[in-house]
């Protein structure tokens, strides 16, 4: 029988590039034979291995890239990131949040590479976007706190060179694109169908256009232009409204776009990709549509910043100079068309108007002010970890758009000290104010003071071993284990047991207001810190738990922090946990009818 290694090379080649056959493959197989060895240092092949294995990344190299070493320098940066994120679980399990500073050592696993980012951001979309999706929770927990820390870097330096642009330059759509990648980094690509999206809506106005004026210049000359970015609008008043009434034709009648105002303070509002998506936002960012596709049909309409409320303006009669030459467009009102006396109704109560309300914005107000309506939408949150997260992405993004402000940098430094994270960081925003607001030395040596306990109270916590939490003692009668998923008898919730007390360990106070006394077992019986699938955590009773049999995962961010994996009716405690609780699996099979190989669903 012929061998195998006799083939001519190109042919061997051909067959090592099968999308089944690995490079790791290929490393083995040239350990085989000197013409196997020979075929595997092919720059093509490891070229095809390459692309194969991380498509996203391949077509960011040149054309002369050494294969063979990026492959290699790849796997080892996949390595190492699998190893930095198990420390992570090591060194802060013990604590709520984390730090920006724990991921620095991600960023330096291959922070020379002149693709750091994009590998980064890569291989811990990998990690989260793993096929088997109830498995390595821990390491997906931490990695999509890597991703966004990452991410906000990556886009931090895209932010700063945007915002170098001559202002006339600078693209509102764009800077709304950015937006909402900033505020979901983990959501990598959401916002790559805006563009085509909004030149959708273009091409409809546009036939709409046709059909109503054949002869409107727009038509006649089949001219879209190719940007937003237009200083005066380019067809006369007459022509202008044509198009102008086209836009709230199709965008409001046919394509049902509205304002939302039943849920107005939510943060998708704000996500120009949701407001296309769902067909629904707040002011500013329906304005900020509109003014694209008014632009590309050669409309000028400008943005105007008014006080509760975000309009555009058009200058319709170029004949006067002041303020009443402008038409004002209400696209929270689907397009109403408004003269300069119809904005009182906007703001009822003022005698006195601020001239400097009906003028136009540079692209950067723009962005401030969306950054600004999300720090109100995040006090506005229910829920603690919904709001860190809305409230530290507007203001860690208004320090990059908006650096000379100080009342963000305050606010940002006091939401860092309420989570005992990015304590340096609070060190130099507090510096930065002193330096730069002499009054507010008082309040700024408090906090300053507070940030360098907070530093020192970190470091021990870190170095806090975990205590161990025994079965029996004085109460045997704990009937539950860690990583049962349980079920509440009065309030129906289901959620998965991460811990548990002999007795109530809760405050005076609580005990009283959550009406403990009423319970037949009162306060002396076990009870669970529960994650729940509201995403709550809570402190249940256990005589108000029953075992859940209905096999649905619970669906709570912290899950990954405390389980290494699901099993269907139950979760399997990750190193530290079981440190923490080292006879509760004994326990938990034992309840659960167990056997020691388990299949993850």
């Amino acid at each position: 029988m012929a061998s195998f290694s006799v083939l001519p090379f190109e042919i061997i080649e051909n067959i090592l590039n099968s999308e089944c056959i690995s490079g790791e493959d290929i490393c083995r197989i040239s350990c085989v034979s000197q013409a196997f060895n020979i075929v595997s240092k092919s720059n093509k092949l490891w070229e095809k291995k390459y692309e194969q294995r991380w498509p996203d990344l391949f077509p960011l190299f040149p054309s002369d890239t050494d294969w063979r070493n990026e492959y290699r320098l790849r796997f080892h940066h996949k390595v190492s990131v699998a190893q930095k994120l198990d420390i992570l679980s090591e060194e802060y399990y013990h604590q709520d949040n984390v730090s920006n500073d724990a991921f620095f050592q991600i960023h330096a696993v291959c922070e020379d590479h002149p693709f750091a980012y994009n590998i980064l951001i890569d291989e811990l979309e990998c990690i989260i976007n793993d096929p088997n999706s109830h498995l390595n929770l821990t390491q997906k927990y931490y990695a999509k706190r890597a991703l966004r820390f990452i991410r906000h870097k990556q886009l931090e330096v895209l932010w700063r060179k945007f915002l170098a642009q001559p202002v006339e330059n600078i693209s509102l759509i764009e800077g709304a694109c950015m937006i909402s990648q900033w505020c979901q980094p983990t959501s990598i690509h959401c916002t790559k169908d805006v563009i085509p999206q909004l030149n959708d809506i273009v091409d409809l106005v546009f036939a709409k256009v046709k059909a109503i004026s054949p002869r409107h210049p727009v038509v006649a000359r089949g001219l879209l232009l190719p940007s937003e970015n237009i200083s005066s609008s380019l067809w006369a008043s007459s022509e202008c409204k044509i198009v102008l009434s086209c836009i709230n034709t199709v965008i409001f009648e046919e394509l049902k776009y509205f304002g939302n105002r039943e849920d107005f303070y939510c943060a998708e509002n704000t996500f120009i990709d949701k407001v296309l998506q769902k067909k629904t936002g707040i002011p500013i960012t329906l304005s900020i549509v509109y003014h694209y596709i008014a632009a590309r049909l050669g409309v000028a309409c400008l943005p105007v910043s008014f006080p509760g409320q975000f309009l555009l303006k058009w200058l319709e009669h170029t004949g006067r100079t002041d303020n009443e030459a402008y038409t004002f467009i209400d696209v929270f009102e689907k397009g109403a068309l408004k003269s300069l006396k119809d904005l009182d109704d906007l703001v009822p109560g003022y005698d006195n108007f601020n001239s400097s309300w009906y003028e136009a914005v540079p692209p950067v107000k723009v962005f401030i002010r969306m950054c600004w309506n999300l720090v109100e939408v995040g006090r506005q949150m229910d829920g603690i970890g919904a709001i860190v997260v809305c409230l530290c992405n507007a203001l860690e993004l208004l320090s990059i758009i908006n650096p000379d402000d100080m009342e963000h940098k305050l606010l940002l430094a006091r939401v860092y000290m309420h989570l005992s994270i990015n304590t340096s960081d609070v060190i130099s925003l507090l510096q930065e104010i002193s330096a730069q607001d002499p009054m507010a030395v008082g309040i700024v040596g408090y906090m300053y003071q507070s940030a360098l306990c907070s530093l020192e109270n970190q470091k021990t916590k870190q170095s806090v071993k975990i205590k161990v939490q025994y079965r029996g003692g004085y109460n045997k009668e704990v009937k539950y284990a860690v990583g049962m998923i349980m079920k509440h008898k009065k309030y129906g919730y289901r959620c998965v047991i991460y811990g548990w007390d002999n007795v109530c360990t809760a405050s005076k106070d609580w005990i009283r207001q959550m009406g403990v006394s009423n319970l037949s077992n009162k306060e002396k019986q076990p009870f669970y810190h529960v994650l729940v699938n509201d995403g709550t955590n809570r402190y249940a009773a256990q005589e108000n738990l029953k075992i859940d049999d209905s096999e649905l995962p619970v669906q709570h961010i912290e899950v990954g922090r405390f389980f290494e994996s699901y099993h269907g009716n139950h979760y399997l405690a990750n190193k530290q946990k079981m440190i923490e609780y080292p006879q509760d699996f004994k326990v938990l099979k034992e309840l659960l009818n167990i056997t020691e190989t388990m299949e993850c669903k």
